[in-house]
């Protein structure tokens, strides 16, 4: 289907904004009927409600930074101290989600020293926490989470990966050739696929064998370094003839950035995927995909 080679195209392409191929999911999802895979891509495309579920992909953690009082010195942009407090109320202090809509979130990954305020009723529990300790005089006079700089490029890639999983695994298991008619009475069929591609929770009867969920590439492997990929790959099951096959286009462009891969590497990726959805690579589609991505970003140094 035209529409799926599309989005697929664009999802390859870093230069493509990603808000551009979820809008065409957002089309392929209304056509087909899918109130599902609609309702992940609006979230994506319009922000997550306030007191609805955010994907952990979202989801994070930083350092509380700001300018306090300890005795007779000011300290400024400096780690606040926390007390004597628990884990979870260490998480409840430092963890935070980010529920922004994706066109922000590119926006926000172009931005340096991004801060999540702290509420008053935090600031007064740390002060509290840290004079109980026996600091008296002890205050807060600014108080913000800071935002790990990674963290927004982070959530860019995971919706990428994500979706780009979810169209392989549609497109290999319906066909290039199949017709939204088609599509529209698959839609059980194709909420699984999502729920073990996007949502990572499959059972793993149709795409999943469930062994292999959570898979990194070696951090053995050194750019450039062609023996290093060889034994990750093998390692994790990619038949011989398959790393051969990759070893002979590999080199044939340097890309600049993540998954922007020559034509012949990105159908060798594509094929990979295939075969952990037929059975014939023993690895989940989840899997395969980031296996694969962390494998050839480290090779290619990027």
């Amino acid at each position: 289907m035209k529409l799926i080679s599309d989005i697929i195209n664009e999802l390859m392409d870093h230069a493509h904004p990603i808000a551009g191929p979820l809008l065409k999911t957002k089309v392929l999802a209304a056509r087909i009927g899918n109130a599902e895979l609609s309702g992940w891509v609006d979230n994506e495309i319009n922000g997550y409600c306030e007191n609805g579920n955010t994907p952990d992909y979202r989801r994070s953690s930083g350092i509380l930074m700001g300018t306090f009082v300890n005795g007779n010195k000011q300290y400024s942009r400096a780690q606040v101290p926390l007390g004597d407090i628990t884990d979870e109320e260490r998480h409840l202090l430092t963890d935070f989600v980010i529920k922004d809509s994706i066109s922000s979130v590119e926006k926000m990954q172009e931005s340096k020293d991004l801060k999540i305020s702290v509420s008053a009723d935090a600031k007064a529990f740390i002060e509290h926490s840290v004079r109980s300790l026996g600091n008296r005089f002890f205050e807060i006079l600014v108080v913000y989470i800071d935002v790990p700089s990674a963290l927004f490029a982070n959530i860019l890639t995971s919706v990428r990966s994500k979706l780009l999983d979810f169209m392989l695994a549609i497109e290999h298991e319906f066909g290039q050739e199949t017709e939204l008619e088609d599509l529209r009475t698959k839609n059980k069929l194709i909420n699984q696929i999502m729920h073990t591609t996007i949502n990572n929770n499959g059972d793993g009867n149709v795409i999943n064998t469930g062994t292999n969920a959570h898979i990194s590439a070696s951090n053995t492997i050194i750019k450039g370094n062609a023996e290093a990929l060889k034994h990750t790959l093998k390692e994790h099951g990619v038949q011989d003839q398959d790393i051969d096959d990759l070893l002979l286009v590999i080199d044939e462009v340097q890309p600049e950035q993540p998954n922007t891969y020559s034509p012949n590497v990105a159908q060798w990726i594509k094929n990979m995927v295939g075969k952990s959805l037929d059975g014939t690579w023993q690895i989940g589609i989840g899997a395969a995909g980031t296996l694969l991505a962390e494998a050839l970003t480290k090779y290619y140094g990027l």
